[in-house]
C-alpha cells in the first residue's frame, strides 16, 4: 500500500512538472515579412524553429534579425526583408545585384555609386528623394541616376552657370528658368545633346508692347529703360501718369510696358446729421397726453474728399478734412404732469381714478409660482404681479371683469403694460386678454409720468 501511494505521488509531480514546461515553453511573438506583422503563438525555441514550423525558407540574401540560431522569448519580434532584384542605370552602364535594402543611399553604395550635387535620382522614370525609402513589399527597384551637366550662358554681358540634367540645351534652358522665343538666337540649337562646358549665347530680340486703357502700340527699340522706350514711341507721361515698370527701370524681359493715366478730383460731400428726442414737463397739459413743442431737424456734415482715378476707374478716396456744416435741432416732445381725478361706472361699481391705460392680462395661482409674494403678500385674489418700474407696490388698480386688485408681485415676464392677475388655487381662472386698466385715487407720490 505504501509502495502504491508513492507512486501516485511521484505521477502527480511529473504531471505538474510537465504542465509548467509547456507552459514555460508556450510564448507569443510579432513575425514581420517585408513590412507586414503577424502575431504568431508557437512553442518553437529558436528563430530557426519557429521559421521551419511556419514553413518560411530564406535566401541567403535576406535579411533576419534575430538570427536563426537565437532563443526565441515571448513578445519577442522577428523581422525578415526578403532580397529583391535591383537594377541601377548610371553613367552609361548597368548595374544589377538582389539586396534586403529599401534605402536609396545605400543601394547605391552597394553598387559602388555615388550622387554627387546636382544629379537626380530616378525610380521607375519618376524623381525619387534620396531619404525616401522604397516600399518594404517592392517586387523590385529599378533607379536612374541623371548626372548634371554644368554649361556657360552668356546674355547681352553677362555669362552666368548653369547646371542640369536635362538631355538637350533646351530642356536645360528650361530647368534654369531662362525662357526663350522662336526669334531669340541661341547658339547652339536647342536640339543640341547637352555636354559638360557647353558654351551658349543668347540675343534676345527687342519688340516691345506699350499698353494704355485705349491702345497697344507695338514697337521696337534699342533703349535700355522704360523712360527711353516710352520717348521714343511718343507717349509721355504727364501730371501724376505713371508706368508698370517705372520709367527709371531697365525694360523688363517680357518687354511690356504698361502707360496708367492718372487723374483726381476733389469732392464736397454731406451727410445727414440725426436730431435727438428730449422729453419735457408740461404742467397745464394732462397725464398720458404728450404734445410736440418742437419738431426735429436734421444737421449736416460736410467732407473734403480727394478722389484718386486710374484709367478713369476709381482707385481711393481719401477724407482730407471734416466739418459740421449745419447743427441738428432737437425735437422737444412735451408730456403731462396734470393729474385728474375722474369717475366712472365700472362692473355696476363707481370708482375714482386717475390713470387708464390697455395693459394685456394674464392669471396665475399658487401651484405654479409659490404661494408667497414679492411684496411679502400671501398669492390670493386680490393681488397682481406688475412691472414695478412703472406701477409701485401697493398701487390699488381695477380691472373690469375681475375687480380691485393691488399691486404685490413682479415676475420675470411681466415688463411694460402687462399685469398677472392672482388667484387662489381653488378659484383660478386663466386669462389672455387686453383690459383697461384703472389706478385707483389717490395717486401716489412717486408717479411715472410716461408710461412706455
Amino acid at each position: 500500500m505504501k509502495h502504491r501511494n508513492r507512486a501516485l505521488i511521484i505521477l502527480a509531480v511529473l504531471v505538474v512538472l510537465g504542465l509548467s514546461a509547456g507552459i514555460g515553453l508556450h510564448k507569443t511573438v510579432t513575425l514581420s515579412i517585408d513590412g507586414d506583422s503577424r502575431t504568431l503563438t508557437t512553442y518553437a525555441l529558436t528563430v530557426g524553429g519557429l521559421l521551419r514550423l511556419e514553413e518560411i525558407a530564406l535566401n541567403e540574401k535576406d535579411f533576419l534579425t534575430p538570427g536563426m540560431q537565437s532563443w526565441l522569448s515571448n513578445d519577442q519580434e522577428i523581422t525578415i526583408i526578403h532580397a529583391i532584384p535591383v537594377q541601377i542605370w548610371a553613367d552609361s552602364r548597368m548595374v544589377s545585384f538582389y539586396s534586403p535594402e529599401r534605402q536609396p543611399d545605400e543601394l547605391l553604395a552597394q553598387a559602388g555609386l555615388v550622387l554627387s550635387p546636382g544629379d537626380m535620382l530616378l525610380a521607375n522614370g519618376l524623381p525619387h528623394p534620396i531619404s525616401q525609402p522604397f516600399l518594404p513589399d517592392a517586387p523590385a527597384i529599378s533607379i536612374q541616376i541623371l548626372r548634371a551637366v554644368t554649361f556657360s550662358l552668356t546674355e547681352g554681358f553677362q555669362t552666368l552657370s548653369h547646371t542640369s540634367t536635362a538631355a538637350t540645351l533646351t530642356g536645360a534652358l528650361w530647368d534654369a528658368g531662362v525662357i526663350t522665343i522662336a526669334a531669340d538666337h541661341l547658339d547652339p540649337a536647342g536640339i543640341t545633346n547637352l555636354a559638360a562646358g557647353l558654351e551658349v549665347s543668347l540675343i534676345r530680340a527687342r519688340p516691345i508692347t506699350i499698353r494704355t486703357a485705349s491702345a497697344e502700340i507695338n514697337v521696337h527699340s534699342a533703349a535700355l529703360t522704360v523712360g527711353e522706350a516710352l520717348a521714343e514711341a511718343g507717349v509721355a507721361l504727364q501730371g501724376l501718369d505713371y508706368s508698370l515698370p517705372s520709367s527709371e527701370e531697365i525694360i523688363p524681359s517680357e518687354a511690356v510696358i504698361r502707360v496708367v493715366r492718372v487723374r483726381e478730383d476733389v469732392l464736397i460731400e454731406q451727410t445727414p446729421l440725426p436730431f435727438e428726442t428730449v422729453f419735457q414737463p408740461e404742467p397745464d397739459l394732462e397725464l398720458d397726453n404728450q404734445t410736440i413743442i418742437q419738431t426735429g431737424e436734421y444737421g449736416l456734415t460736410a467732407q473734403r474728399v480727394r478722389v484718386r482715378y486710374e484709367d478713369s476707374l476709381e482707385i481711393s478716396r481719401q477724407v482730407e478734412s471734416e466739418w459740421i456744416a449745419r447743427q441738428p435741432q432737437d425735437r422737444i416732445i412735451g408730456y403731462g404732469t396734470q393729474i385728474v381725478m375722474h369717475t366712472a361706472v365700472v362692473d355696476g361699481i363707481s370708482i375714482e381714478y386717475w390713470r387708464l391705460i390697455t395693459m394685456w392680462a394674464t392669471s396665475y395661482h399658487p401651484s405654479e409660482v409659490g404661494s408667497i409674494t414679492a411684496s411679502g403678500l400671501p398669492l390670493e385674489y386680490g393681488v397682481a404681479a406688475v412691472d414695478i418700474r412703472y406701477v409701485p407696490f401697493f398701487t390699488r388698480l381695477y380691472v373690469p371683469g375681475y375687480g380691485e386688485v393691488i399691486a404685490a408681485d413682479t415676475g420675470g415676464g411681466v415688463k411694460g403694460r402687462w399685469i398677472d392677475l392672482g388667484y387662489s388655487d381653488d378659484d383660478y381662472i386663466p386669462w389672455h386678454s387686453y383690459v383697461m386698466v384703472y389706478f385707483l385715487w389717490p395717486p401716489p407720490d412717486n408717479v411715472v409720468w410716461i408710461y412706455p
